[in-house]
């Protein structure tokens, strides 16, 4: 019993490692990805799909063109491209970004909007604070939507990963993760680990307080009877 916790243990443990070294750097598939390299400036995103919620709800990939990037004095910078979707129905789309600094530790997303069918609509888009020599990724942040559009529009971007400074010859550095250290997975990780490791301790102390019988049974000890009546 001991041996098959220990191995159950070690096997929850490199489990868990495995999970958090996938939520590094994304590594672009088989399919098509997006990246977008400038001079300060770097933007990747395994997918980006469009979603369309009329009667009957639509959804396409989008493929940006001509995309423009601007870096300012190492405070400000943006980025903004126009995306085909091949669809008669969708006449304008554009996305920007815009990105803030205070210069010397943090950075964040300022602004984001997207023309849909020439409106301008703000994107219910929120990151975290990075560190200036930092950037930042999300595997899957949800769907995004355009505030009040009509109808009404919602954006998905998967493997996101944006650096806006600090950028060396189009080379993600490390990047500020949008999940938490503690998710569902790890949590339900951690509660397995501690389960088992509740039934090692407590296998281990009953093995520990096993107690071998005596050479030498008491003379003076009534001897145990089964099946059998004493006189």
């Amino acid at each position: 019993m001991t041996w098959v916790c220990t191995a159950l243990l070690v096997f929850l443990l490199v489990s868990l490692c495995q999970f958090m070294d996938s939520l590094a750097q994304p590594v672009p598939g088989p399919d098509n990805f997006i990246y977008l390299n400038f001079t300060c400036l770097a933007f990747y995103a395994r997918k980006i799909h469009l979603f369309i919620n009329e009667d009957t709800p639509t959804n396409y990939t989008m493929q940006p063109k001509n995309p423009v990037g601007f870096c300012g004095d190492n405070k400000t910078a943006s980025l903004s491209f126009i995306a085909d979707v091949g669809s008669p129905t969708v006449s304008s789309l554009n996305i920007s970004f815009g990105f803030l600094s205070d210069g010397y530790r943090y950075w964040s997303l300022s602004t984001s909007t997207v023309q849909f069918n020439n409106k301008i609509y703000s994107l219910s888009m929120k990151w975290s604070y990075s560190p200036i020599s930092m950037g930042f990724k999300c595997s899957d942040m949800g769907r995004v939507a355009a505030v009040n559009s009509t109808p009404s529009v919602e954006f998905s971007f998967l493997g996101l990963q944006v650096q806006p400074f600090g950028i060396t010859n189009g080379v993600f550095t490390e990047a500020n993760d949008c999940v938490g250290f503690f998710t569902t997975e790890i949590f339900s990780n951690l509660f397995v680990i501690f389960l088992l490791l509740g039934i090692f301790t407590y296998g281990l102390v009953m093995i520990m307080g096993i107690q071998t019988n005596d050479s030498f049974d008491d003379p003076k000890h009534k001897m145990m009877q089964i099946g059998g009546t004493s006189d």
